[in-house]
């Protein structure tokens, strides 16, 4: 777990050069959610009860890490990175 969270930090700080700023915080959620998920399948290819419970459980952790930096997400980040509308204020 320690290894696949150390992995998330450093992919976070890599990226944090190639987005912008107000960008960083959904993307970080999505890679989260992505390792998550990808831990998910790993987990049910996993034949041994014991190691599959373990995936599950770090699987399951990095998706609550990345609902919890969602909270973090304020409403007006996510408009502008979906761009301007042509519609008034």
């Amino acid at each position: 777990m320690a290894g696949i969270l150390l992995a998330a930090l450093l992919a976070t700080l890599a990226i944090r050069n190639v987005v912008p700023a107000d960008a960083l915080a959904p993307v970080i959620v999505t890679l989260l959610f992505a390792v998550g998920a990808a831990t998910a399948g790993l987990a049910l290819l996993c034949r041994t009860g014991q190691f599959r419970i373990m995936w599950f459980e770090l699987a399951g952790s990095l998706t609550f890490i990345g609902v919890v930096i969602s909270v973090l997400i304020e409403p007006d980040q996510l408009i502008r990175l979906c761009g301007a509308s042509d519609q008034p204020d």
